[in-house]
This record gives structure tokens, C-alpha cells and sequence, in this order.
């Protein structure tokens, strides 16, 4: 199976973007070769890679990380200190319920939120890799089924208060989650929102796997698709997109 080993950002200045979301999450970097590697103290986190590499422009990023941080308003004055920039503060009512969350950008433009939600953690963390997509149910099991992660339990009492509320029964199928068997983080996130296509996306996934030959043919089974297959600096790593066209590397 997969195993998820960094998310990874094509950057102009990987030293630059790679300073800002270490401070963000508290994290530790070190050079990889000529990128950027940025880690987590406490071996909890996601790793995240920077890499010199070209990107398109997009507003609307087809993959994006949620922060969870303790207090919301204190991180935005926080992450404008550091260099990030604001887009906008939103929010979501259905009845008594409401969840708020701050859009931002870092330095070169990667599109992320912050979000205090309540049972966030005491410090900062990825707890979502949020995927925009059309049919968030279809691509979300792909992903679930490529990473043997179950579908994160929904509480039906909560379900219910939404359509107590009047939400419309289509709508409870516009999101999806999946996480790790052991509650680990980060969980993948699927909602139904408008996205780009760019030709060279800012943000990817790299994973790691026992057997690469054997999960290519896997995921290609399951819709994935093959891009090309490259030597890499250690080891081959092929480049592959998901049922929705999603860029990922399996190594």
C-alpha cells in the first residue's frame, strides 16, 4: 500500500517558501539535495518538500492543506507577520451550527486555510489535505481504497441536525474523509468546489510504497493513470494522476 512521505510545492525560492511554513507549523528544514525538506519536531506531522520546479498561476488550487491552530484570529495577525497574505474569512451556518475559517496565501501565492476547530490539538498541525473535486464520494474511496484508510465515521446525530436544519439530502453527499486506521494525521479531505486545471500544479503528493511495479498496476486498475516513469536521485519514482487528474509520485 501507499504511504504517504511528503506533500511537496513547486517553488521559484524552495528556501523562501520552505522558511515560512516551517515558522507556520513550528517545523524543523534541511537542505535535500537542492530542495528544501521542512519536519516536524514531534514526528507527528506531514513532511513537507520544496522543490525548484515550474508551476502555473491558479486561484482556485485543485489541492490545498487546512491548518489547525488553537486560536484562529491570533494566527492570521501571526502568519501576516511571517509573510503570508490574507484572501478572506468565511464562514458556514446550517441552523444552530456554524464553522469559520481564514483563507490564506503563502509568499508565492499556494493557497491554504487556518481553522480553530474544537477539537483542535494545543499547537499548529495539517489536518486536512483537502481535495476540490466534482464528485467528492467517487474520488475520495479512490483514495481511501489506494491508501487502505477507512471512511471516517460520520455521526448520524449530526447528519440529522443538518437536515433538521434544512440542508438539502443532495448536499450530504458533497463532501467525503478519509484517515489512517490509527486516527493518525492528516486526514484527506474531498469537497465539492470549483478548482482549476493547471498545466503544472504548485502542490503535490509523493508516496512511498514496498513494491512500486505492483501499486502502479494497482492504482491503474483503479483509474489512476500513468504520466512517466523517472530515475530520481536514489531511487525510480513514477508520476501518476488520480481519477480526477490529480498529480502524485509513488516511489
Amino acid at each position: 500500500m501507499l504511504r504517504l512521505q511528503h506533500v511537496t510545492f513547486s517553488c521559484e525560492e524552495p528556501t523562501r517558501v520552505a522558511d515560512f511554513w516551517a515558522t507556520l507549523l513550528d517545523y524543523e528544514t534541511a537542505a535535500a539535495g537542492d530542495s528544501r525538506l521542512a519536519t516536524d519536531p514531534r514526528g507527528e506531522g506531514t513532511r513537507l518538500l520544496f522543490n525548484r520546479m515550474p508551476k502555473s498561476p491558479t486561484i482556485e488550487l485543485p489541492m490545498h492543506l487546512d491548518v489547525n491552530v488553537p486560536d484562529r484570529e491570533a494566527e492570521l495577525a501571526r502568519v501576516l507577520e511571517l509573510g503570508g497574505r490574507l484572501v478572506e474569512t468565511k464562514s458556514h451556518s446550517v441552523g444552530d451550527l456554524e464553522e469559520k475559517w481564514t483563507v490564506m496565501r503563502d509568499p508565492e501565492g499556494n493557497g491554504f486555510c487556518i481553522q480553530s476547530p474544537p477539537s483542535a490539538l494545543p499547537h499548529r498541525y495539517i489536518g486536512n489535505v483537502a481535495f476540490s473535486c466534482a464528485e467528492p464520494q467517487y474520488l475520495g474511496r479512490f483514495w481511501a481504497n489506494a491508501l487502505d484508510w477507512p471512511d471516517e465515521e460520520i455521526d448520524q446525530g449530526f447528519l440529522q441536525q443538518l437536515r433538521d436544519a434544512g440542508m438539502d439530502e443532495r448536499e450530504l453527499t458533497s463532501f467525503y474523509a478519509t484517515r489512517p486506521p490509527d486516527g493518525g494525521r492528516p486526514r484527506f479531505l474531498f469537497q465539492r468546489r470549483e478548482r482549476s486545471r493547471p498545466a503544472s500544479y504548485p502542490i503535490h503528493l509523493d508516496f512511498a510504497t514496498d513494491d512500486r511495479e505492483a501499486e502502479v498496476e494497482r492504482l491503474t486498475r483503479a483509474g489512476a493513470s500513468v504520466v512517466e516513469t523517472k530515475a530520481g536521485t536514489t531511487i525510480p519514482f513514477t508520476v501518476m494522476r488520480d481519477p480526477d487528474g490529480n498529480p502524485f509520485c509513488v516511489g
